[in-house]
C-alpha cells in the first residue's frame, strides 16, 4: 500500500506554541490504527537555521488511503490555522512493489 508522507517547518520560536498544540492535537485527533502502520510515531524532527522541521511517513492500509489522507489534512490544517509561519505538504508515495508492478515487473530482492 502507498506511503502518505508529511512534512512541516515552522519557525524555532514557535516551539513552545508549537509544542502546547501537541498536546491539544492528540486529544482532538485519536490515532486510528486501522488507517495503516506510523513508521514514524510522533515524527522525525530537525532543528536548523531553517526553524523546525518534521517528516511523518504513514504505511497506508488497503482501501484507507482516502480516509487516511483526509485525518491527515486535518491535522495540519489544525497546526496551520494557528501557528503563525507553520507550513507543511502532504504527498502520497508508492512503494517499491507498487512502483515496480506499475510498469509491470516484480521488485528485485
Amino acid at each position: 500500500m502507498p506511503y502518505l508522507i508529511s512534512f512541516t517547518k515552522w519557525p524555532s520560536h514557535k516551539v513552545p506554541e508549537t509544542a502546547k498544540k501537541a498536546y491539544e492535537q492528540v486529544k482532538k485527533f485519536t490515532p486510528d490504527e486501522s488507517l495503516g502502520e506510523d513508521l514514524t510515531p510522533g515524527n522525525a524532527f530537525k532543528a536548523s537555521t531553517e526553524g523546525v522541521k518534521t517528516i511523518g511517513i504513514l504505511n497506508v492500509n488497503k482501501g484507507k488511503l482516502e480516509e487516511a489522507y483526509i485525518q491527515t489534512q486535518a491535522i495540519l490544517n489544525f497546526y496551520a490555522s494557528s501557528i503563525e509561519g507553520f507550513e507543511y505538504s502532504l504527498e502520497v508515495w508508492a512503494t517499491q512493489d507498487e512502483a515496480w508492478s506499475s510498469i509491470g515487473q516484480k521488485a528485485p530482492e
